[in-house]
């Protein structure tokens, strides 16, 4: 009989559940749930690391658990290679601007003396077409007047140009007294070099020790070739100088011959040589001129020196932002959480050798499509610490499609989700008590101004 009557007792009892749960309101697990958030603070971390260069750890300036402002030194490294290759390239720079000035230098000088030599040809030109001028026509006694003036100035020229290889050869023994110096001052620098070597391999001296001897011997290498150089540029000057003066006699010669020929007249032969005399003169001129490009070529050499150093600024500039970048410091505030390196240890570059705890803090809610309305950026929200006990009032940052995991999954074909997620970013005040970590509360409901 008993068999017959459990269907109904069994309706009975589920129309019985039913209005239970009817009778809750809303009261169950998952009501709840759609009501009522929980989540955790947070708060983002920066990792500090040094840009670009690596090395010893020569400081740490700051401790775990303690505040930093943004600007706040926290690590440095030890700066003593990067201030060694900044003094090199200076030493590098400074030399090259010797060379520069001296290469400026030559190249005025050398321009003058093409100026002279312009000069001095288009003399010679004039002597020589007056020279052939005189015997076509025959010396007049104001011809022969002015060829005596024309041998006096050839004169003076000479003696010019005789005063000019003197002076060419004095710069000669000045220029080898300073390479004789630069070469005992470089065998100076490399016997301390050797030595400094030396003691370095036997443990005696420090590698700091063995760069500034090397640094001296560079500059002292440098000095002598710049020595050397100038001795060259010396001698080409009393080459230069010294074929001035053949010219110089040469035309004097000319010039006096031409002279005696017109007092004594002239035959056919002579003529013709007259005015082969009129054409070589015409050449030297070309000649002078053409001098005109090696000092244009010259001045590419000064440009590229130029541009050498420049390229040296360039390196110095990169050195010196690396030796900037051996101090770390803090690019927001917050606190310390973690400090990686100790004392003397080597660090490489990019990799974190400092953690810190920003002092914003955020917590993230998952709402679905019904409440996501409710939020709006910039908007408050009421937020209850579960540790403290207390409320807090947040502010909604942003609002975004929060990740496929999230989303509510029910019963439609192919596992598409019934309910999508979104997730509300709030920010909330920092106080003394707050700390990432926390549970937080937050009432779906009452969320929304």
């Amino acid at each position: 009989m008993l068999k017959k009557f459990i269907p109904y007792i069994l309706l009975i009892v589920a129309l019985g559940a039913g209005g239970i749960l009817m009778a809750m309101s809303g009261k169950d697990a998952v009501s709840m749930a759609a009501q009522e958030k929980d989540t955790l603070l947070a708060a983002d971390t920066v990792n500090a690391s040094f840009q670009g260069v690596s090395g010893k750890v020569s400081s740490i300036n700051v401790k775990e658990e303690q505040r930093v402002k943004k600007g706040d030194v926290l690590m440095t490294l030890d700066p003593v290679d990067k201030e060694l290759e900044i003094a090199k390239l200076q030493s590098q720079i400074a030399q090259m601007d010797v060379q520069i000035a001296q290469a400026k230098g030559s190249l005025g000088i050398q321009a003058d003396k093409i100026t002279e030599s312009e000069k001095q040809a288009q003399l010679d030109i004039q002597a020589a077409q007056t020279a052939e001028t005189q015997v076509n026509k025959g010396a007049r006694a104001e011809d022969i007047q002015q060829q005596q003036l024309a041998v006096a100035s050839a004169k003076q020229s000479a003696e010019n140009a005789l005063t000019a290889v003197e002076t060419a050869k004095q710069n000669v023994e000045i220029a080898k007294k300073t390479v004789t110096s630069r070469q005992k001052s470089f065998d100076l620098a490399q016997t301390s070099y050797n030595r400094v070597k030396a003691l370095k391999e036997s443990g005696v001296a420090s590698q700091a020790e063995l760069d500034k001897a090397q640094n001296e011997l560079d500059s002292a290498k440098i000095a002598l070739e710049t020595a050397q150089d100038q001795l060259e540029i010396a001698n080409a000057s009393v080459a230069t100088a010294s074929k001035q003066a053949g010219i110089a006699q040469n035309t004097v010669s000319q010039q006096q011959t031409a002279l005696q020929k017109m007092q004594a007249g002239a035959t056919a032969e002579e003529r013709e040589q007259a005015r082969l005399k009129t054409e070589k003169a015409k050449e030297a001129l070309t000649q002078t001129s053409k001098s005109r490009d090696e000092v244009q070529n010259g001045k590419y050499n000064v440009n590229l020196l130029t541009k050498q150093k420049e390229a040296l600024q360039v390196q110095l500039k990169s050195l010196q932002l690396q030796r900037d970048r051996t101090v770390l410091k803090a690019s927001v505030d917050g606190k310390v959480t973690r400090v990686v390196p100790k004392l003397g240890e080597n660090v490489s570059a990019g990799s974190t050798v400092v953690m810190i705890e920003t002092a914003d803090l955020y917590y993230d809610l998952y709402v679905g499509e019904a409440d996501v309305a409710k939020f709006q950026a910039e908007s408050k929200v009421t937020s209850h610490i579960v540790a403290l006990n207390k409320d807090v009032e947040g502010t909604v940052e942003y609002i975004t499609s929060a990740p496929q995991y999230t989303n509510m999954r029910m019963s439609r074909d192919k596992g598409q989700a019934d309910t999508s997620s979104f997730q509300v970013r709030v920010q909330v005040p920092r106080t003394e008590n707050l700390l990432p970590g926390m549970t937080v509360e937050v009432q779906v409901h009452e969320s929304a101004d």
